[in-house]
C-alpha cells in the first residue's frame, strides 16, 4: 500500500521548521513564524523570514499494467524575507536561506538519501529556482521546487 500522502508533508513540514541560516541582514537565523503548508501573500505574512509549502502536482509513472504507480510529488517552498537595509545585499540573505534549507534535506551518509523519516524513498531539491533579492522594494523571495518520490 502506498504510503499516505499527510505523514509525508508533516515530516517535510517538520524537517523545513528546523532550518537555521547564517544571520541575514536583519541579524535571523531561523524563520520568524513556523514553516506552513498553507501559501500566503506576502504581504500577509509580517514575520519574516517566512517558509510556505506547497503541493499543486503529482506524477504517476507506471512499470507495467500490474504494478502500482510511482507517485512523485511536485513540491514548492515560497520563502519570504525583507530586505530593507540598503547598507546590505540582498542576494546575501537568500544565499544563506538556501545554504540552510540545503543542509536541512542533506542526504543521509548512510542511505545517500533524504526520505523524510522514512516515509518516502527521496527528497531532493530539483529544478529552476526562481530567486529575486528585493534589491528594488526590499521585499525579497525564493519559490523552490521538490521533488518527493514516493515507494
Amino acid at each position: 500500500m502506498r504510503q499516505s500522502r499527510k505523514p509525508i508533508k508533516e515530516a517535510l513540514t517538520a524537517l523545513l521548521d528546523g532550518v537555521t541560516f547564517r544571520p541575514l541582514s536583519d541579524d535571523q537565523t531561523k524563520w520568524a513564524m513556523p514553516v506552513s503548508r498553507r501559501l500566503k501573500l506576502w504581504s500577509d505574512a509580517p514575520l519574516q523570514p517566512a517558509c510556505f509549502i506547497t503541493v499543486h502536482a503529482e506524477d504517476d509513472a507506471y512499470q507495467s499494467e500490474t504494478t502500482p504507480s510511482k507517485t512523485t510529488i511536485n513540491a514548492e517552498l515560497f520563502v519570504y524575507f525583507k530586505t530593507n537595509d540598503p547598507t546590505c545585499i540582498p542576494a546575501d540573505d537568500i544565499d544563506s536561506i538556501l545554504d540552510g534549507i540545503d543542509a536541512a534535506l542533506k542526504v543521509s551518509p548512510v542511505t545517500g538519501k533524504q526520505d523524510l523519516s522514512g516515509t518516502v524513498s527521496h527528497c531532493r531539491r530539483e529544478g529552476r529556482v526562481m530567486l529575486d533579492p528585493g534589491d528594488v522594494d526590499g521585499q525579497g523571495i525564493a519559490v523552490i521546487p521538490l521533488k518527493i518520490f514516493v515507494p
